[in-house]
């Protein structure tokens, strides 16, 4: 596909909106923290993909290539402020509104809701790793490909946000 797209193919490159669109979109929120933010950050990935698919060297790498060209979009965002107030009240709301849930053992759409609030609790550097790594099936390399560091870093940021992530959810009282 990235192939086809660099040769200019306009149903190549819609494809690859419809196969990325969603894996990107949930990798964008998990950073920005707010849906019109990450299809804000989405649209500036989708424009920066199309005008650099073509000097893109290596096609094989195109799916890393697209997360860390997502990633650097979502960062800038964050950076620039636009959406750290509004993410801040919206977690504040849903701290104060979780309840903890029956132990039957199962996990539940509240399970996930929960498990969602604490990722955006974490700080960026851990969700975004937990996000690639678990969520979107990433190996340790391609992680550290997206988001620039060595291998053995990804491994000790999955590690620390994975006790992160316990903690937030203990908090929450999900916790064991």
């Amino acid at each position: 596909m990235a192939l086809r797209c660099r040769l200019g193919e306009p149903a190549a490159f819609a494809e690859l909106v419809a196969r990325m669109e969603r894996p990107l979109l949930y990798f964008a929120r998990s950073i920005v923290r707010d849906d019109d933010a990450a299809m804000d950050v989405l649209q500036a990935v989708w424009m920066t993909a199309f005008r650099g698919l073509r000097r893109l060297e290596e096609p094989s790498a195109l799916r890393t290539w697209l997360y860390r060209v997502t990633r650097g979009h979502a960062v800038g965002h964050v950076r620039r402020d636009v959406a750290r107030a509004s993410a801040e009240r919206s977690l504040a709301e849903d701290a104060e509104e979780a309840s903890p849930p029956e132990d039957d053992g199962r996990f539940d759409a509240e399970d996930a809701a929960a498990v969602h609030r604490a990722l955006d609790a974490l700080d960026v550097r851990h969700r975004e790793v937990l996000v690639l790594h678990f969520l979107e099936d990433m190996p340790v390399a391609d992680v550290a490909a997206v988001v620039g560091c060595p291998p053995g870093t990804v491994k000790s940021r999955i590690f620390h946000a994975k006790r992160a992530l316990k903690e937030a959810l203990r908090r929450q009282g999900h916790g064991t």
